[in-house]
């Protein structure tokens, strides 16, 4: 062992300088750094159950929206339950002629594209290409969202043909979820 008391002053105060640095890292690496990581983490989840909480509240505050809407769109659903997929199919089909006939737009083609079956659902689709006015085009739209079948838009593209026409020409992408 070394005998401190044969040391010199400048090797006394490289020891000392020593020990001091090799204890404050042993003070970073043992103590302040997992404080740290244990903070950070904490900071985290804090932030996820803010969130989580600020979702909670909006929900909560549209609970009764929400509620009347399931009580509108329960009887469809229930509706829905008796009938085939074809039947559903042929549903969604007649349900978006009404609409497009109660807008004012001219379809031009439909397309419905087979059933996919996924794994707790069934999805169905239909491509549409229609003309009309942007007034008439904004309430079919309109009509689609506000309708009791739950139906999405996926792709929507305007187009004009000439510039002389006041018609839009549009292509839709539709899709339902089949229970």
């Amino acid at each position: 062992m070394i005998n401190i008391g044969n040391l010199n002053k400048r090797e006394k105060t490289i020891l000392v300088f020593t020990v001091l640095i090799i204890t404050v890292k042993l003070f970073f690496d043992l103590i302040l750094t997992p404080y740290s990581r244990n903070l950070e983490v904490l900071d985290k989840e804090i932030a996820h159950l803010k969130n989580k909480l600020v979702k909670a509240r909006r929900l909560t505050a549209r609970k009764g929206n929400i509620e009347k809407d399931f009580q509108n769109l329960a009887p469809v659903l229930k509706e829905e339950e008796n009938l085939s997929k074809q039947q559903q199919v042929a549903r969604v089909l007649a349900v978006l002629e009404r609409l497009g006939n109660k807008s004012g737009i001219n379809i031009n083609d439909i397309k419905p594209r087979a059933i996919r079956q996924m794994e707790y659902y069934s999805e169905f689709s239909v491509e549409l290409r229609l003309e009309a006015g942007s007034k008439e085009i904004a309430d079919f739209i309109y009509q689609l969202q506000e309708s009791k079948e739950l139906l999405t838009i996926d792709k929507f593209e305007l187009s004009i043909q000439s510039g002389d026409s006041p018609l839009l020409y549009g292509y839709l992408e539709i899709r339902k979820i089949l229970p």
